[in-house]
């Protein structure tokens, strides 16, 4: 009876079938389902969304390491404790209040615990607008630690493009090709973005987004779940980087073992290995043999005071792991039931004689790869600009790298135009505040958050040109064109009777004068030489 009082159900029922049957009717009912979500604390709720996100089911362990466990208890202990009373974490909230379950499924052809929603109460939860919609405020997280960080400024920029793009998902939730040059000139490091190289930085850093519940493939397009980025976002930065770090070390997805240049991987469904034991001992044994050598860090897994250790100094600990702990990876110790080869030369890499190149390459790319991608501060980045935030007359909004949270809400009002060593730098614009009022977000919202996060009133003229596009749209549009005049009216007309010519033209400026994109220049310049005339390149673009 104890969650029919969670949910102030009537129940008149005496035996436990009945009053199952009667609890189950009583919470399927659509308004008292979303009355109880809403009632959910902010974990909880986090918690039952994400289960949702994960269509209804997700793996016990995963579940339990990001949202807690529930304790085993037998109905003595459950007298004595009441623990839906003071439940210990978002686990048991939902577990007590009956929208959680576990059963064993077969995730991956194994047996596996799961945790779950049930299939009738999933179905209306689905239906569900996903409340409370994004908010678009100033952040109230005070934020001290202001080291600048390449990690998360790009993991920022990432959720903000997925935020505020079309992002279009092949095999795997690969990014599109477009995608993926649009936003390269936005990160720190776009190493492997353009080629969308398995083994560069952009893989392992949006595989990891998709990993923490933060982005989810519908319908072709990648899209965020808001709940979770925007708690991560008003986090302290140590938090933002345990949270980056956790994900990736319990990560049994990602086999470190398959991203090592060199190695190819064979008939995988032969054998097994455990990505996350091995990346957890080869962490430890990097921790505890930086201790030994009386080495200093910043945090729990910081790879090294900057720079970044060199490849002497990672050789060593690769050696140090080969003599005190080889079978890190193995545990049973045997060497002939991998089937890696050596990319290069087809040669299988069986035996113990080729830890080196299994073994020891794996350790190199955790290190050097991975671990440092996770930790690798920007120390030749200058102080943050004073004041952090800032706003110009000509709507340019200037935001220092350590206002992570801020970044992601102006991201959403303006365009990106700049990547600086300090800051990153915005415009407004009518295309991006058409995009803000497709999120809800009117003009005065956008003037309030700006002048609320930059403690100072908008210039006069930016205030009403905010609230003037607000009422009638985008008034004037600049473009950058290319002129090209004649010495006349009729030149220009014999011109123009050309088909491939008139393709070309933008827009017809007077009788002798035409304006062409930039882009279709040489192409305008090839149609006139087979004219029979020639163009004086000039740089006076007037008519």
């Amino acid at each position: 009876m104890a969650m029919a009082d969670l949910w102030d159900a009537p129940i008149e029922a005496t035996s436990a079938h009945d009053v199952a049957g009667t609890l189950a009717l009583y919470m399927l009912q659509r308004d008292r389902l979303a009355a109880a979500r809403a009632s959910l604390p902010p974990d909880a709720r986090s918690a039952l969304d994400a289960l949702v996100a994960a269509h209804g089911r997700m793996p016990a362990a995963a579940f339990e390491r990001r949202f807690g466990s529930i304790r085993p208890m037998g109905p003595g202990r459950l007298e004595r404790e009441r623990p839906w009373q003071s439940p210990a974490n978002a686990a048991e909230q939902l577990w007590y209040h009956g929208f959680i379950f576990r059963a064993f499924d077969r995730l991956s052809g194994a047996p596996t615990e799961v945790v779950f929603v049930p299939g009738d109460m999933l179905a209306l939860l689905d239906a569900e607008p996903h409340a409370p919609q994004e908010e678009f405020t100033a952040s109230q997280a005070q934020t001290s630690d202001l080291r600048p960080s390449k990690c998360l400024d790009d993991v920022v920029t990432l959720l903000c493009f997925i935020r505020n793009h079309e992002v279009r998902t092949k095999a795997g939730d690969a990014w599109d090709a477009a995608s993926r040059r649009a936003v390269a000139p936005m990160l720190r490091d776009p190493d492997g973005a353009i080629k969308n190289e398995p083994n560069g930085r952009f893989a392992f850093l949006t595989h990891l987004l998709a990993r923490l519940g933060w982005t989810r493939p519908e319908q072709g397009r990648l899209r965020l779940t808001p709940q979770p980025v925007a708690q991560w976002l008003r986090s302290a930065p140590d938090a933002q980087r345990d949270a980056l770090f956790t994900a990736w070390l319990n990560d049994p997805e990602w086999n470190d073992l398959a991203h090592v240049d060199g190695l190819a991987l064979e008939m995988t469904h032969t054998w097994s290995s455990d990505p996350a034991r091995a990346r957890k001992a080869i962490v430890s044994l990097w921790g505890k043999w930086r201790a030994e050598r009386g080495a200093t860090t910043r945090s729990a897994y910081a790879a090294s005071p900057a720079p970044f250790p060199e490849q002497s100094l990672v050789a060593d600990f690769v050696a140090y792991v080969h003599q005190h702990a080889p079978d890190f990876a193995r545990p049973d110790g045997r060497y002939d039931t991998w089937h890696v080869r050596d990319a290069r030369t087809g040669e299988f890499l069986h035996g113990f004689e080729n830890w080196e190149r299994v073994e020891g390459a794996l350790i190199r790319y955790i290190i050097e790869k991975p671990l440092r991608w996770l930790s690798d501060s920007d120390e030749a980045a200058p102080d943050p600009p004073t004041p952090p935030f800032q706003v110009t007359a000509d709507g340019r909004i200037i935001v220092a790298r350590h206002l992570r949270y801020e970044r992601f809400q102006v991201a959403r009002v303006a365009d990106w135009i700049e990547t600086r060593a300090d800051a990153y730098a915005y415009r407004l614009s009518p295309r991006s505040l058409d995009r803000a009022r497709a999120q809800g977000i009117r003009a005065g919202r956008v003037i309030e958050f700006l002048e609320q996060t930059g403690g100072q009133t908008l210039s006069a003229g930016l205030r009403r040109a905010l609230l003037r596009w607000e009422e009638r749209g985008a008034e004037l549009r600049l473009e950058t064109m290319v002129i090209l005049r004649a010495q006349d009216g009729a030149t220009m007309d014999a011109l123009l009777r050309l088909p491939q010519m008139r393709r070309l033209v933008a827009e017809r400026l007077a009788p002798h004068c035409i304006a062409i994109r930039p882009r279709d220049v040489e192409a305008a310049r090839t149609v006139i030489a087979e004219s029979g005339l020639l163009v004086d390149a000039s740089q006076s673009s007037g008519c």
